[in-house]
């Protein structure tokens, strides 16, 4: 997915730094999309580029060390091929704590704690998800979409999470 997000930032803004496209990643709150680090962002970066799905762009000024990229013709085709391997994933919600609810009768004693904590965690979520779409206006394309449905879903589990707590109380 990373490498996606990369080729994709980069068709929103050739003759990128890798910093700035990190930049863009955080400012546009990718991370509750998807996880990556720094790490995992550069190696991707750096794997593309090796893979020739980026060009590095001469310097423009002499002496800057920092690498700015843009899509080859090969990065177009490659962006569009994840673009339909991902647009056509309909994968069940990844969250371990569902993990945990299959064996939930096997530890019941542990569950109002877990169950205190999923609430307070999807509170958090909530909160910062639609603190990010008040302070952010101007999100493109449709991700204030997707955060805004990040919030109803979160809000689904919250209510979820409190009934559940009613059978462990």
């Amino acid at each position: 997915m990373i490498p996606f997000l990369i080729l994709g930032l980069l068709k929103e803004e050739a003759g990128s730094y890798g910093y700035e496209l990190l930049t863009y990643m955080r400012e546009r709150h990718f991370d509750y999309v998807i996880h990556y680090t720094k790490g995992s962002f550069y190696y991707n970066l750096q794997q593309l580029a090796a893979k020739a799905l980026l060009e590095q762009l001469p310097p423009t000024t002499s002496g800057t060390k920092e690498t700015r990229y843009q899509l080859t013709a090969t990065g177009e085709t490659e962006f569009r091929r994840l673009f339909q391997k991902y647009g056509r994933i309909n994968d069940t919600t990844a969250m371990a704590f569902y993990a945990v609810l299959l064996f939930a009768d096997q530890a019941p004693d542990l569950m109002p704690d877990l169950l205190n904590f999923q609430i307070t965690a999807a509170r958090e979520k909530i909160r910062l998800t639609e603190q990010s779409l008040r302070t952010t206006p101007n999100l493109p394309n449709n991700y204030s979409r997707i955060l805004a449905n990040t919030v109803e879903h979160h809000r689904v589990n919250l209510q979820w999470f409190r009934q559940l707590q009613q059978t462990y109380h």
